[in-house]
């Protein structure tokens, strides 16, 4: 039956809702969902791909783009730089200065055709044969155009464009201008891609700013090359987008393929458990177990009918609550109730199986076999769901502890009997031994019983027996000390940790005024007496057996010298003990 328990377990969570566990309808739910969700994944899928290969691409010519740019204007300006200064160093003294002080307050016509203009042109023209560089001006100080390779330009007043009123403060400056669009620096139109760089000239004596050069590049042949490799990157990116989309929508229809038929494979498992389930609810409730699914999480809780039956609740109680672990458990189980599940959770155990005691509603107490197994774990392990069952086997415990009563103890005294007083006995002795400490061992015969029990009958004398066993307990007042019934009415006292003989012969004594005081049974007054036979640990015997055999030998001494008296094994010899 376990087994057949410990299968249904394992097949449980895809269907409870037959043994009165709501999870059937969710599980229904979930996968009419699921399968919905599977169509639209795909088509979800390609739009948003789609998409986001579009911007990718576009992002990534833009990029390009926006860097090539930047590079070429970096490129351009420190061309011009280094043309600036190759213009200075072999001009600036000879030509450009002289002009600047000859010219100073001439008007535009009679700049222009200045005969040191033409001079200075073709020394210019020279310079810059083989660069990109198709044009140069050149500013005093006061933003005045003193030279341009476009004559018409030389005059003109430049005092307000920003680049020069950037180089006069001694900061180098570059525009690109698109071809057909107007330069903010110039505000003409260009007929081609063009580079513009204002370069302040130093004075090598005192550092300060003696002129501008502006210089155009033309960029168009460079630019079309960066629009060229702008339209290859994006291209080739489209191409390897779409391989890599192309591979994704193959992956993803394969996965939706699967999930299409995972979830028809589970939807037939899911038929077929519900087919057999009312089986497994025989099998369980015919058995009288109950059933209780458990989130570990949250402490919610779903039990069956019959596990409510168990434990005296109604239908329409204990339904989907929440209760802590051991709300329910006996105070005296739940340290040994944590060690089994602990172990179980984290894995040192296979199976979690314990008994224990549960309260029931009326607070009465039932003993439980509780079996389980967990169903559900998230990505680290950790247990997230349980599932078992209650059994009540209460009726066997009872029988267990029947059992145990008639295997260790006196049937009709109640007193441990010679198989358990011999364990104790055992037991003590290997304590004392560790400890150093004496115990003292008694022999207790009845006198005078015998006749009881051939005048007066075995009714008559097992009621007498029981008053004995009753005095006898009495007298011995420690809980560690015991007392036993051997058999017959031959009884045993064992006492521990006594410190000298006197200790036990005081409770000797006690025991020999007692039971020789009457005894009412029924209608009778009965009167006996005791032999009592006294041997100490370690003197007279080290093990259990010589010193219940010194003890032995000392009580039938005592009935020797005349009964209704006490004797000590050390008065004896040892071949009296061993007669």
């Amino acid at each position: 039956m376990f087994s057949d328990v410990r299968l249904f377990l394992r097949h449980m969570p895809m269907n409870l809702s037959k043994l009165g566990l709501p999870w059937d309808h969710r599980n229904r739910e979930s996968s009419a969902a699921g399968s919905e969700a599977d169509f639209k994944l795909l088509r979800y899928f390609t739009s948003a791909s789609l998409v986001a290969f579009a911007i990718v691409a576009l992002l990534l010519g833009y990029l390009f783009r926006t860097l090539a740019v930047d590079a070429m204007l970096n490129s351009y300006q420190s061309e011009h730089v280094t043309h600036a200064k190759i213009i200075s160093n072999e001009m600036w003294d000879q030509d450009i200065k002289p002009l600047m002080l000859a010219l100073a307050g001439k008007s535009a016509a009679e700049l222009q055709a200045a005969p040191e203009i033409e001079a200075l042109h073709r020394k210019v023209l020279a310079i810059l044969q083989g660069t990109k560089v198709f044009k140069i001006k050149v500013y005093d100080l006061k933003g005045m155009t003193i030279y341009s390779t476009d004559r018409k330009q030389i005059g003109e007043d430049k005092s307000s464009n920003a680049g020069v009123l950037a180089g006069l403060r001694g900061l180098n400056s570059s525009k690109l201008v698109h071809q057909n669009q107007v330069s903010t620096f110039e505000g003409e139109v260009q007929n081609r891609d063009v580079v513009e760089s204002y370069v302040p000239r130093f004075d090598p004596v005192n550092g300060t700013v003696s002129g501008v050069f502006e210089i155009y590049g033309d960029a168009t042949d460079l630019l079309a090359e960066i629009d060229n490799r702008q339209r290859t990157i994006i291209f080739s990116v489209v191409v390897l987008l779409a391989l890599l989309y192309l591979a994704m929508v193959m992956i993803v229809k394969r996965a939706q393929h699967l999930i299409i038929n995972e979830n028809h494979a589970r939807k037939k498992a899911q038929d077929a458990l519900t087919l057999s389930e009312e089986r497994w609810k025989f099998a369980l409730e015919g058995a009288g177990d109950g059933v209780w699914d458990r989130n570990l999480e949250t402490s919610e809780v779903v039990v069956s009918k019959r596990y409510k039956e168990i434990y005296g609740f109604p239908e329409n109680e204990l339904t989907n609550h929440q209760e802590a672990w051991d709300e329910r458990v006996h105070p005296d189980d739940l340290a040994r109730i944590e060690v089994d599940r602990n172990a179980y959770l984290s894995g040192k155990t296979q199976t979690y199986a314990n008994e224990r005691r549960m309260q029931c509603r009326d607070g009465s107490w039932k003993w439980i076999l509780s079996r389980g197994m967990v169903v559900a774990r998230d990505a680290h392990g950790k247990p997230l769901r349980m599932i078992g069952t209650h059994s009540d086997i209460s009726e066997r415990k009872v029988m267990e502890e029947r059992l145990h009563q008639q295997a260790h103890f006196d049937s009709l005294t109640g007193l441990p009997n010679r198989a358990l007083f011999t364990d104790c006995l055992s037991q003590t002795l290997a304590k004392a031994r560790r400890d150093r400490t004496r115990i003292a061992l008694m022999f207790i015969d009845l006198d005078k019983f015998k006749p009881v029990n051939d005048l007066l009958g075995h009714q008559v004398g097992d009621l007498l027996l029981k008053a004995v066993a009753k005095r006898l307990s009495e007298c011995v007042r420690r809980q560690s000390d015991t007392v036993g019934r051997l058999g017959g009415d031959e009884f045993v006292v064992m006492l521990h940790e006594i410190e000298a003989l006197p200790d036990a012969t005081a409770v000797a004594e006690k025991i020999l005024h007692a039971l020789s005081l009457d005894f009412q049974i029924e209608e009778h007054t009965l009167q006996i007496s005791s032999s009592i036979g006294i041997a100490l640990f370690p003197e007279h015997g080290k093990d259990e057996n010589l010193l219940l055999k010194s003890a032995d030998a000392a009580m039938y001494q005592a009935k020797k010298n005349g009964r209704s008296q006490i004797q000590v094994a050390q008065e004896i010899s040892c071949s009296s003990a061993d007669g």
